[in-house]
């Protein structure tokens, strides 16, 4: 090597971690998960991208690849394919503990990406009325009366996507004592066809209790009355905006509602007209303080999120309001194609901060 002359940088390796079948030797994942924009950003920065298959039969494997790399980007369900994430969390625990940045931390999940946050974060400025149970035993005693004061209520497991373990109930005599033998209407968002069931509350409620196994709570919140107006999903890298999607989830509507509800439109970016008011709340208000009654920094919050808001009622001049539905941490794909760089840059930054110790907490 002569005088003045440097080496460039070894690139980091970074993993893209999903849950799929080994055997088929995916290369990445496929396209209809939009990551494509991902990767070419990715490809303009010292990275090696490394595919990371998991499966829950093949541990010492991940767990062999995950300590080769520098970070990982995760996207694997709460609830997929009939499987949850228990054994994936506890690799990626001891992943991050190996120096490995991962992205979301399992331990920034249990925080931000479960239902109990909309509990935890409801004086945030984007609660409605939640309330929340810790067993089946305190969800058996409490939520009759709870039900009863309000007589149409969503509940949802903890730990879900996709509409698992999330119901309207809706009690059918506003004026019946909230006893086990009272009737309910239960309508079970997974099945998205605006079906329903009538049945009695000790049933639903007994029905309700496998849910705390996995999804350690059960939260309810008031029915939104404007669900027929859809959602805006606002995505995040840490706690900026770089993303919107208008939005119309089926599962809680009725049939007729179904019929007449628009396709979601396309993603748009965190400038579009439209939203503006909303990333104004999201960005200088409800984050700063979510990040502060969770005690979470900036910094840990994962590289891609999303939140989504259901419209609240409007204010006496006519504007919307906003009532948080949920957040997504654990496998939010597809992304706008607007942010890839955004987020790789993130990830980059995170991946070398984390490397250099900097990071009290990885994600």
């Amino acid at each position: 090597m002569t005088l003045g002359e440097t080496f460039a940088p070894e690139p980091l390796r970074i993993g893209i971690l999903w849950r799929d079948d080994r055997s088929a030797h995916p290369s990445m994942p496929g396209d209809h998960h939009g990551l494509a924009p991902l990767y070419e950003a990715f490809r303009q920065l010292p990275v090696e991208l490394r595919p990371v298959v998991f499966e829950d039969s093949a541990l010492d494997e991940v767990r062999h690849e995950l300590l080769a790399l520098d970070g990982v980007l995760v996207w694997v369900n709460p609830i997929q394919d009939g499987a949850n994430r228990r054994n994936l969390d506890a690799l990626l625990q001891a992943a991050a503990a190996q120096g490995v940045w991962v992205s979301a931390h399992p331990a920034v999940i249990l925080k931000l990406g479960t239902k109990e946050v909309l509990f935890s974060t409801r004086e945030v400025g984007w609660g409605a009325d939640t309330d929340l149970y810790q067993s089946p035993e305190e969800f058996t005693r409490r939520f009759p009366s709870w039900l009863s004061e309000r007589s149409r209520v969503v509940v949802k497991q903890g730990r879900g996507n996709g509409g698992n373990g999330v119901w309207k109930v809706e009690l059918l005599d506003v004026n019946a004592a909230p006893a086990p033998d009272a009737a309910v209407r239960v309508h079970d968002a997974g099945l998205r066809d605006g079906s329903s069931e009538t049945t009695s509350l000790g049933v639903f409620m007994a029905r309700c209790a496998e849910y705390f196994a996995w999804s350690v709570c059960l939260v309810a919140q008031a029915f939104q009355e404007r669900l027929v107006d859809g959602m805006v999903r606002c995505y995040l890298s840490h706690d900026q905006v770089v993303g919107f999607c208008h939005q119309w989830p089926r599962g809680l509507l009725d049939a007729e509602d179904i019929r007449a509800a628009p396709a979601s439109t396309p993603t748009v970016g965190w400038d579009a007209p439209a939203h503006q008011r909303l990333r104004d709340h999201v960005e200088r208000e409800w984050v700063p303080r979510m990040i502060s009654i969770l005690s979470i920094d900036r910094d840990s919050l994962p590289v891609i999120w999303d939140a989504d808001f259901l419209y609240g009622p409007k204010t006496p001049s006519g504007e919307d309001t906003y009532v948080l539905c949920e957040i997504n941490v654990s496998a939010v794909w597809p992304f706008p194609q607007m942010a890839a760089d955004t987020v790789a840059a993130a990830a980059v930054a995170r991946t070398r901060a984390f490397r250099r110790g900097r990071d009290p907490v990885s994600g």
